[in-house]
């Protein structure tokens, strides 16, 4: 079974519970249903897990009393969440980079094979690039082109494969290259990718959304809950917000529309985007949300006092891959959260990030670029401008 970050922090909650109040003689036994809502919720595969779980009695006692039942009932949830979540924000993408780097691996594999038949590869490889009076001198070739084959081979023939690579070989000679318009491709097929994931959505529950109605879609960090505006249909934003929020479809939307975010946005501020990912990562590897927490003297402070980053560098160091580079992510969120503490949670407002909807696809908002479908006529300029046709 797959497990996602709502399960494994109910999980950690459960345990922790567990072991403080084992011994706790003022524990009372409460009786509870959850047994029977767990079976329950298991066998209603259709129904949104967030709604299920919304009726479990989330008291100390409860949790304690009936562990089990709570596993169970999460784990239906989850099996739930992971069949309902449609939306990708990073889908497979094979770039022109890829495509280059696939064609020199061909090509300089076979090279570096004939390279290693001769006494002395390396200097035959600088006989062809470095020396003009060597009988294999490559004149042929442009400077640059030299230096690429120069230094293509020399990674081969080093490293017995490419980890580098030069892409001024001749075998783009007559194709331009950009970093900017390939950084533009990508997010117009992600675009599209979406666009088709979220007609899965809606097809998937009798959806249909009038043609030329603009709608917005408003999402809030961390908890990522979903706001539809721009029509009066009722009905409409109901249904709209429920499968939004069903499985990650709404924490995938976000983080698609914070990757196809410009630097001209309206939306984009460097601060906001910092407070998101230290109040993210808190909350994924401990279960606790800043805003929750109180501020005792300078430091985050946890319900039952303790200072939470030893929470998060406990939390870190229980995972043996994480524990290797822990140091690091507690310098960077450590000095994150002491300025969060300092000013003040709400010095730095919400990454809140909204995209707007219309004839079937996503648009963006606040920018000069828009990647939706009929959007990009500004991309067919760029590879004009910079003499780019792919």
């Amino acid at each position: 079974m797959r497990l996602n970050s709502q399960y494994i922090r109910t999980q950690l909650m459960i345990q922790n519970m567990l072991k403080r109040n084992a011994a706790d003689p003022t524990v009372k036994n409460v009786s509870s249903d959850i047994t029977a809502f767990a079976k329950k919720a298991s066998s209603q595969a259709g129904r949104p897990s967030k709604e299920s779980l919304s009726k479990l009695n989330y008291s100390k006692d409860s949790i304690v009393n009936h562990a089990e039942a709570f596993r169970r009932a999460y784990e239906a949830a989850n099996d739930q969440t992971v069949e309902e979540t449609k939306i990708n924000a990073q889908n497979p993408y094979e770039s022109e980079s890829d495509i280059r780097k696939k064609i020199l691996d061909e090509k300089y594999s076979k090279i570096n094979a004939m390279n290693k038949t001769k006494p002395d590869p390396l200097g035959y490889i600088k006989d062809k690039y470095k020396n003009s009076n060597s009988p294999y001198f490559r004149n042929d070739l442009s400077a640059a082109e030299r230096q690429a084959a120069y230094d293509n081979e020399t990674e081969w023939l080093f490293k017995g494969k490419a980890q580098n690579y030069n892409m001024q070989d001749a075998a783009f000679r007559n194709v331009n290259f950009n970093g900017e318009v390939e950084a533009e491709n990508e997010k117009i097929y992600q675009r599209s990718q979406v666009n088709k994931q979220l007609q899965a959505l809606l097809d998937q529950y009798h959806i249909a959304i009038p043609a030329d109605t603009a709608l917005t879609f408003t999402i809030s960090p961390i908890d990522y809950q979903v706001k539809v505006s721009g029509t009066d249909d009722e009905q409409l934003i109901h249904q709209l917000e429920h499968i939004l929020q069903s499985g990650e479809n709404s924490k995938q939307l976000f983080l698609h529309i914070m990757k196809s975010l410009s630097s001209d946005s309206a939306q984009y501020s460097k601060e906001a985007q910092q407070k998101y990912h230290t109040v993210r990562e808190i909350y994924e590897v401990t279960g606790y949300h800043l805003k929750d927490l109180e501020v005792v003297d300078g430091r985050y402070v946890t319900p039952d006092g303790r200072d939470l980053l030893d929470v998060y560098k406990e939390e870190l160091e229980k995972d043996s891959v994480q524990k290797k580079t822990a140091h690091f992510a507690i310098a960077h969120y450590g000095a994150e959260l002491n300025r969060l503490a300092e000013a003040g949670y709400d010095s730095v407002p919400d990454f809140i990030l909204s995209i707007d909807y219309s004839n079937g696809s996503l648009r963006d908002t606040g920018q000069k670029k828009s990647y939706g479908t009929g959007d990009t006529a500004w991309l067919r300029e760029l590879k004009r401008r910079t003499g780019v046709n792919y």
